[in-house]
């Protein structure tokens, strides 16, 4: 089979209502599918925000989300109820920085609350790809102490708040750059992106397996996966049965912004056979 018929096994996903002619990536979903949020952008991942579809109504930006305030990489909750996300907005205390940090909010009678940032986790560098796995918070971010320009740090929450974030041990963080860590729903299984040498294009999605108190060597997920593009984002269904991602790769013949794909889990075979399907 050849390349071209293997990436088109990954579907696009709605395209002209998630997946249009700009940025479209990190697209979450509550377990009943009843609230997806995802983000969208200019070219060049200008003027993000975070854009919200609740009971089969049309997306559209949530309320606090503005092209100034350059809101991305949402996760929503399991209960749909809170949502975590990055944003250049100001910090109480440095009302002057620019950078990206992590936000909240919460579902209420009347929409999602005010944006509160994350106290404990952000710093003077930026901060990406938040989620919350149980009571872990794991985020890619910038900031010195990890192994490579970026890398992959971890939170534990606790009754008094977030401990002091630590960077997630080699071979998941290289000399490379990692995001967007994610779990399978039994937490077993990670993936991740990252531009580590063995990819297969600006940057690859990659797999490794829990094992006892640490992690195995990261496998590339391969094609239909990944392409020559850069490649990104991975969430798992409710059901762990399917993935999403987005990718920068070329679009029916024509050069394309980040789309979302999906793809049952049994037709990657490098996941299929960590998840034992």
């Amino acid at each position: 089979m050849t390349l071209i018929a293997l990436l088109a096994a990954a579907a696009v996903v709605q395209p002209g209502v998630i997946s249009t002619d700009k940025n479209e990536y990190n697209l979450t979903r509550s377990t009943d599918g009843a609230v997806q949020v995802f983000a969208r952008s200019e070219a060049d991942f200008q003027k993000t925000q975070v854009l919200v579809i609740e009971r089969g109504q049309p997306p559209a930006p949530i309320a606090f989300s503005t092209p100034e305030t350059g809101d991305s990489d949402p996760q929503v909750s399991a209960d749909g109820q809170s949502l975590l996300f990055i944003s250049k907005r100001p910090l109480p205390d440095r009302p002057e920085g620019k950078d990206l940090n992590i936000w909240r909010s919460r579902r209420t009678a009347d929409g999602w609350s005010a944006p509160e940032p994350v106290a404990g986790v952000n710093s003077p560098g930026a901060e990406l790809g938040p989620e919350l796995h149980g009571d872990v918070l794991t985020f890619n971010s910038s900031r010195p102490g990890g192994l490579g320009k970026l890398d992959i740090w971890s939170a534990r929450r606790t009754p008094g708040g977030f401990e002091t974030p630590a960077p997630l041990p080699a071979p998941l963080n290289s000399p490379a750059s990692e995001g967007d860590f994610t779990l399978s729903p039994d937490g077993r299984v990670a993936l991740f992106w990252s531009d580590r040498p063995g990819g297969l294009g600006e940057g690859d999605i990659w797999l490794s397996v829990r094992q006892g108190g640490g992690w195995s060597e990261p496998v590339n997920l391969g094609a239909p996966v990944n392409s020559e593009a850069f490649d990104f984002g991975p969430a798992f269904s409710a059901d762990g049965r399917t993935l999403t991602f987005a990718s920068l790769r070329k679009r029916d013949g024509a050069n394309q912004l980040s789309d979302v794909y999906e793809i049952p889990v049994s037709e990657v075979p490098v996941l299929a056979k960590a998840l034992g399907r």
